[in-house]
């Protein structure tokens, strides 16, 4: 079993430690085909995530509380989105004192097909690993705010097709404090396809938005009480600008917080800065925003301060391996990223921005707010499936034992 690509040994070794709770170099060399240095730099960069600590010619899994949202972490959405309930309950404490997030957002089928690399024009390729799993950057998020502790309140519109039922069975069973569904007969429940490249590490993504594009502004009324009594607004670019425009309005003018993380680029957004406190866009997003590109660090600081002038109280750009970058209108700050073993990057912005509403609504700083969101958004990508989570405990432990 040559392994030419770094991610898919790291993947394997992973794996192999979960299920025997240590491996030998010697042995792996000859599964893998690599030399013992090579083997020793991937269990070092293991290492580093916390999972596993190096001992004399291997190493060995430390164990810890995580569990699969999904059964056996192959969900084939049509056969068996069952959730596995025993395992999705939370050990943490819901209380009122934990703060209120409200996200307005989509739900999507996602067909998720891992490759050596990504095809080029006109190319047929051969996927390593496909499976169909819940997506759709509103369900993430929503997922991940609850995972980090905070009263989770999603509203989503669905069509009425088996996605829909299956979706509706998923929802119901993440832990979110209020779920809100709207539906369109004649709308499919929107869908993705996501590719995975084992070489450069990142993921590609195409939408059909579906039901999601349909809410209406009558469905959004509805929802005022709601979004009036959070202590942060949360939403994306999934949905019809014309709904995500009057909630974020309303948000805005009856005090609550608004993150906007304007994924994915669409040209609505510059109407919406006016209306955000913090804007998440990752670079290309960014520079969507600003209208040229980004390169350089100096460059990053200067599309943050166009961008702070466009609106926003706080710019937040997502780096990716680089962390991110925080400007507040005075100060510029990088914040690191925390060190991971990349099995899924598909949800890593997801991650970040659900888990920052929560801890932002739970009265944290925005500084420790990041931190966390940081941290958060590693154990994330190292889970197969994008509304694969982890738990605020892992969160905390992580935080723990990772310095800087």
């Amino acid at each position: 079993m040559p392994c030419r690509y770094k991610k898919q040994r790291l993947r394997y070794i992973l794996t192999l430690l979960k299920k025997q709770g240590s491996v030998k170099i010697s042995s792996l060399v000859k599964v893998l085909d690599v030399t013992e240095r090579t083997l020793r730099r991937d269990i070092n960069d293991l290492v580093k995530t916390g999972h596993v600590r190096s001992c004399y010619g291997g190493a060995v899994y430390n164990h810890d509380n995580a569990f699969p949202l999904y059964e056996n972490n192959s969900l084939y959405l049509h056969q068996n989105i069952i959730i596995n309930q025993s395992k999705i309950e939370r050990e943490i404490s819901m209380n009122e004192n934990n703060g209120k997030v409200y996200i307005l957002g989509s739900f999507n089928t996602d067909l998720v097909y891992r490759l050596h690399r990504f095809p080029i024009s006109g190319e047929t390729t051969r996927a390593l690993f496909s499976c169909c799993l819940p997506g759709g950057k509103g369900s993430n998020q929503a997922i991940a705010s609850a995972q980090a502790n905070a009263r989770t309140y999603f509203t989503v519109k669905l069509g009425e097709d088996e996605f829909s039922t299956k979706a509706q069975h998923f929802l119901n069973g993440v832990g979110l404090e209020k779920l809100t569904i709207f539906t369109k007969s004649d709308a499919p429940t929107g869908s993705a396809v996501v590719m995975i490249s084992e070489e450069a590490g990142d993921n590609v993504i195409v939408i059909n938005p579906g039901a999601n594009q349909e809410i209406t502004s009558e469905e959004i009324i509805s929802c005022y009480d709601e979004i009036g009594t959070a202590n942060v607004f949360l939403t994306q670019m999934e949905n019809n600008p014309d709904a995500t425009a009057q909630a974020i309005k309303f948000a805005h003018a009856a005090g609550v917080m608004t993150i906007l993380n304007p994924a994915p680029w669409r040209k609505e957004v510059t109407d919406l800065l006016r209306w955000t406190h913090i804007l998440t866009p990752n670079l290309t997003e960014a520079e969507a925003i600003i209208g040229k590109a980004i390169r350089t660090p100096d460059d990053i600081r200067q599309a943050a301060e166009i961008m702070h002038q466009m609106g926003p109280q706080y710019i937040l750009i997502t780096l990716g391996k680089d962390g991110c970058w925080l400007f507040d209108g005075s100060t510029h700050q990088q914040f690191p990223a925390y060190p991971a073993v990349n099995i899924d990057t598909s949800g890593a912005g997801d991650a970040f921005n659900g888990a920052l509403a929560a801890r932002l609504a739970c009265g944290e700083n925005i500084a420790n707010a990041i931190h966390y969101a940081c941290v958060f958004a590693a154990l994330a990508v190292e889970r197969e499936g994008a509304a694969n989570m982890p738990s605020h405990e892992l969160v905390l432990k992580r935080l723990a034992c990772t310095k800087y």
